[in-house]
């Protein structure tokens, strides 16, 4: 792993310029969600909150996309170093498959920040974290949310996989505590699916919508050299 992050490693000093990149917008409604299981921590404040539009969004390393509602790492349901749905949590990765998705969460219209530190065990702080007592082969270094995929052998992930290990509920009627109608995208395109069998591939890019208003799900291009 340490390769890997060294050839993005500076790309985190330079997240203050890059952030700029992104759209800022909010978002209104009626609210038709159930309040969300859980407390705002740290700092309410929006960051690179994307507008409705056709122009992709650069994903920087170690910026926020979202509004930080979620604390860093997994819930003490989620993986604290057992094997979680057959994914074992490794002190250090041989990236043989080594992949990357995107997820998105909006509530009512507001994007909401996919946690840094998700997938490790006692995760280290930082707007990106390198270390962790162990890593799960489905992961978030930051809270650009980007979902490493770094698995010793090919198999297929299911988008219910990376919840197990987050430790948070997922449903049609659920995502991490915020109850409503799920709406899914994929690619950009709706999908009348169960967002617990969506399957990860190369690239993929999923939002998650519920509540209303729905919006135009943003488009990202991933950093340099992700794959």
């Amino acid at each position: 792993m340490s390769s890997f992050y060294q050839r993005f490693g500076s790309l985190i000093g330079a997240s203050a310029i890059a952030a700029a990149l992104f759209a800022v917008a909010s978002c209104g409604g009626q609210n038709s969600v159930t309040p969300a299981l859980h407390s705002p921590v740290g700092s309410s404040q929006k960051v690179a909150q994307p507008a409705a539009t056709a122009s992709p969004i650069q994903l920087v390393p170690g910026t926020t996309i979202g509004t930080d509602v979620f604390p860093e790492g997994d819930t003490s349901t989620g993986g604290q170093g057992q094997v979680v749905n057959g994914i074992r949590c490794a002190k250090s990765l041989l990236a043989t498959f080594h992949h990357h998705v995107h997820l998105s969460l909006f509530v009512n219209g507001e994007q909401i920040a996919i946690p840094r530190g998700t997938g490790m065990k006692n995760p280290a702080h930082g707007n990106y974290i390198y270390h962790a007592d162990c890593f799960y082969w489905l992961h978030t270094h930051d809270e650009t949310g980007i979902v490493h995929m770094e698995a010793p052998t090919s198999r297929f992930y299911d988008l219910h996989d990376y919840f197990y290990e987050w430790g948070e509920p997922l449903s049609p009627s659920d995502v991490a505590g915020y109850i409503g109608k799920v709406t899914v995208f994929i690619n950009g395109v709706q999908q009348s699916v169960d967002p617990r069998t969506i399957q990860f591939s190369p690239f993929l890019e999923i939002t998650l919508e519920v509540g209303s208003p729905i919006v135009t799900p943003p488009t990202y291009i991933f950093p340099p050299n992700y794959k």
